[in-house]
């Protein structure tokens, strides 16, 4: 597969205005891609060092002009259902490579793996589809875990303010249920190494560790944690992905690491936490 160098490489990030899509588009530009951004209507601005490009996920053909011209797509942003099928194919469509977003929790309960068919809960059923059509049009999906690390994603968005107001850290169900996890710094590292070497058509798992979330809930407290009574509806913080707090899902990247040489740094999201909230 005949691919240009990173420096004569054009690449829009769709999201590098977010959280993971920062961290994306920062480690592509250090490894010598040409970056630009996406700039949402009346989103936040795009960062000084890449060319903004304007365009709407919620709209699909302004998303292809946007593509157009680019050699690669990395899209990173989220917007949900029919929206994201027909966007992804939208960019394909223009004849730049893509490398889309998708989430461990698509691969279902129990022990997964990259080749696992999808069997999502309900929460998530749409990414199915969108999986296939992003495959059959021969783009690449990365599948990252909980994301965490560095003040963002939904541990400092939805378990820490929880367990301010509850006065400790809060799981749901029975205790040992497991979530994958990815540090938003080695998921960027992973989004460089799908650019340089991925094939078309290939489905690759951003994840690093797998852990218990009454453990991670008991780390972000000081070692406390409660299980939410069952009779009681869900926190309002947490309410929207509490299928996924009830879904024991162990997801292996052994053939993300084995075949794109990709080497985290940070390999437990439990010693992060605990350091992080020592004391």
């Amino acid at each position: 597969m005949n691919r240009k160098e990173p420096h004569e490489t054009d690449v829009l990030v769709i999201g590098a205005t977010g959280y993971a899509g920062g961290y994306a588009a920062a480690a592509l530009a250090r490894a010598g891609y040409r970056v630009a951004a996406l700039q949402r209507p009346g989103g936040r601005p795009v960062p000084r060092e890449y060319r903004p490009v304007p365009g709407d996920l919620a709209d699909p053909p302004s998303l292809a002009a946007a593509a157009r011209g680019f050699d690669l797509v990395v899209q990173v942003g989220r917007i949900e259902g029919d929206l994201e099928s027909v966007g992804a194919e939208a960019i394909m469509d223009t004849g730049a490579r893509l490398i889309h977003t998708s989430g461990a929790d698509v691969l279902g309960p129990g022990e997964t793996h990259e080749d696992t068919v999808p069997a999502p809960p309900a929460v998530v059923a749409w990414r199915a589809d969108v999986e296939r059509r992003v495959l059959a049009g021969g783009g690449i999906l990365v599948r990252p875990g909980l994301i965490y690390g560095n003040g963002g994603g939904v541990v400092q968005d939805m378990m820490v303010p929880l367990q301010e107001r509850v006065g400790a850290g809060v799981y749901l169900g029975r205790r040992g249920i497991r979530w994958p996890a990815v540090h938003v710094e080695d998921l960027a590292d992973l989004y460089v190494l799908v650019a340089q070497q991925a094939a078309p058509g290939t489905a690759w798992n951003g994840c690093t560790d797998n852990v218990g979330v009454d453990e991670l809930a008991a780390a972000v407290a000081g070692g406390h944690a409660v299980c939410w009574p069952a009779d009681r509806e869900a926190p309002e913080e947490i309410r929207i992905i509490e299928e996924l707090y009830l879904m024991d899902h162990c997801v292996s990247a052994d053939k993300t690491r084995r075949e794109l040489g990709w080497k985290p740094i940070h390999t437990s999201v439990l010693d992060y936490y605990r350091a992080a909230f020592a004391g």
